[in-house]
């Protein structure tokens, strides 16, 4: 598929001869055949296509709502209209829509055939039954109890998703996944809960599953990962630049807590909720965590949102502060 507006200076393009026939798309046989040629655009082939419709070769690109939803990530502001996290249940919901589930019920099946801990994994089928006040007993300074202040103050539950029985592997994985994602991918990797360090768990998801995982299978567990981390950079790229370095250095970070640890992803957290963060990493071989904060940057790149919420945070915590002292 080729756009009719061509996105580079007209210097940087061939001169089209009057006489040059039109092919489809508006590419003219002098773009992809004159000397002047830019080199980046040499061996094109005409696009033909009887489609009325927009049309390539990627099920994603055809797809009106994986196109809008990408671009609004990538290109939108984020407005103090609608939290930041808004458009994510659509930009989700669009790329289910073109997925393949047959294929991907065929990658896990020929993952377990060569990964034995894997299909152990998928076989048990674990799902956490705790809820909030569960977690309420455990030492301040343990990973039950910060996991506890971080709920009770943000007004927020342990399941994302709501618990059901998993219909299928992908199913069992997205629920899983999202179960153990404020423990080990913010509480252990030392990555506090803001715009910013969002980063961390996204790219740190990427590496663990693509070290341990075949590339095919790996590749779609992480698309929401990936689609994440692109689009965070080039979101902080068109309008908070000033966060750029530590966005970039937080996707580092997570890049490389992913490819040196262990498959944090297969563990249950339940059993290392006594421990101090420093003491659980140990346990599960979490390696090459750094905890560097950016609230400053977070509030720029949230636009002012996010010392509002943490203020709202702080009430909560003192409440909670009060009624544990009586």
């Amino acid at each position: 598929m080729v756009s009719p507006q061509v996105p580079y200076p007209a210097k940087c393009l061939a001169r089209p001869r009057p006489e040059a026939a039109r092919l489809p798309g508006n590419v003219t046989e002098s773009l992809m055949t004159d000397k002047k040629t830019p080199y980046l655009m040499k061996g094109a082939t005409a696009p033909t296509s009887a489609s009325s419709i927009l049309i390539s070769s990627s099920r994603y690109l055809n797809d009106a709502r994986v196109r809008e939803g990408i671009a609004l990530r990538m290109l939108g502001r984020n407005g103090r209209d609608l939290p930041p996290t808004y458009s994510l249940p659509a930009l989700y919901e669009a790329l289910g829509a073109v997925e393949d589930y047959e294929e991907v019920q065929r990658l896990f099946d020929e993952e377990k055939k060569v990964n034995p801990r894997f299909a152990d994994w998928l076989s048990e089928r674990y799902l956490s039954t705790m809820e909030r006040d569960d977690f309420r007993h455990y030492p301040p300074e343990s990973v039950g109890g910060i996991y506890y202040r971080y709920l009770h103050d943000r007004q927020f539950e342990p399941n994302i998703i709501e618990l059901h029985e998993p219909e299928s592997d992908l199913d069992y994985w997205q629920m899983r996944s999202s179960q153990i994602h404020d423990v080990f991918e913010h509480i252990l990797a030392a990555a506090p809960f803001d715009i910013i360090n969002e980063m961390v768990p996204t790219a740190m998801k990427i590496t663990n599953v693509h070290s341990v995982l075949s590339p095919g299978l790996a590749g779609k567990l992480t698309i929401i990962n990936s689609t994440l981390v692109s689009s965070q950079l080039m979101r902080a790229t068109l309008h908070y630049p000033e966060c750029m370095t530590a966005i970039i250095e937080r996707m580092e970070r997570g890049l490389l807590i992913g490819r040196t640890s262990e498959p944090y992803f297969m563990l249950k957290y339940e059993d290392i909720l006594h421990l101090t963060p420093e003491a659980a990493r140990e346990v599960i071989g979490m390696r090459n965590v750094l905890a560097v904060d950016y609230p400053e940057l977070s509030n720029v790149i949230s636009e002012g949102a996010y010392f509002e919420e943490m203020e709202e945070v702080e009430v909560r915590a003192r409440q909670r502060e009060a009624q544990e002292a009586v």
